[in-house]
């Protein structure tokens, strides 16, 4: 039992990861794949072509990084930096986002929820429809989701490369030693954490896919109104 619930966490991230490769060829085909490329590359090239200029600047001030740290500097930054312009890149269409999902209470949502949490109970039969309404328009977004998350993962450890190397250079043969913002590892933690956690959502999305589509269908929900009452409008026609 306990080997079982050691590889539970793998077999949801693997689950969740193919998932994802399934599914993104159909959200983001290859043109908006190839445009979010190429606007990451132009981005990468203008934020290059700057950070040059910049360190020109910045060289006939002081001469603190040498040459040819300072190309280096900037070509890692500037792949960070377009990276970051690729993941900001619509991918989709206008207005697209999670629609809501009406007729479910908030004891249902809270019951809901526990099924996404480590060693969570079987699905309750009264739970089935709950747990399918809305899963496709869920999924389709953590995939999203978890494409851009890789974009910015990427700019992300981009930005912090060109900033460990720019500190080095800069430290050579200098008493000044410039101290590495904390808050960059700490964005490359939160945006793939953002990622890990979407893809291991898609893979327990999936197995409570698996497990409420084996149970019955619920019972048609209770009709409003009077049973006696006639269905339809209400308002009659010149004639009638």
């Amino acid at each position: 039992m306990t080997e079982a619930r050691e590889q539970e966490p793998r077999t949801v991230f693997r689950t969740g990861w193919q998932v994802y490769r399934e599914r993104l060829p159909e959200l983001v085909d290859r043109r908006h794949h190839r445009r979010a490329v190429r606007v990451g590359m132009v981005v990468a090239v203008v934020a290059f072509a700057g950070l040059l200029l910049l360190g020109a600047f910045v060289e006939r001030l002081d001469g603190a990084v040498p040459v040819a740290a300072g190309v280096v500097v900037a070509l890692l930054v500037a792949a960070g930096i377009g990276c970051v312009g690729a993941a900001l890149t619509p991918i989709g269409p206008r207005g697209w986002a999670l629609p809501p999902v009406p007729g479910i209470g908030w004891r249902t949502q809270e019951a809901i929820a526990r099924y996404f949490r480590r060693n969570p109970p079987p699905v309750a039969p009264e739970h089935r429809d709950a747990v399918l309404q809305g899963m496709p328009a869920t999924r389709d977004l953590l995939v999203r989701a978890a494409y851009r998350s890789l974009f910015l993962t990427g700019g992300w450890i981009g930005i912090v490369l060109g900033t460990l190397v720019f500190d080095v250079a800069s430290s050579v043969g200098s008493d000044t030693v410039i101290l590495f913002p904390g808050v960059w590892i700490f964005s490359i933690v939160i945006t793939s954490g953002t990622g890990i956690i979407g893809i291991r959502t898609l893979g327990r999305q999936e197995q409570l896919r698996v497990e409420a589509e084996a149970l019955p269908p619920g019972p048609p929900a209770p009709r409003r109104g009077r049973p006696d009452s006639p269905s339809g409008s209400k308002l009659a026609l010149p004639g009638e």
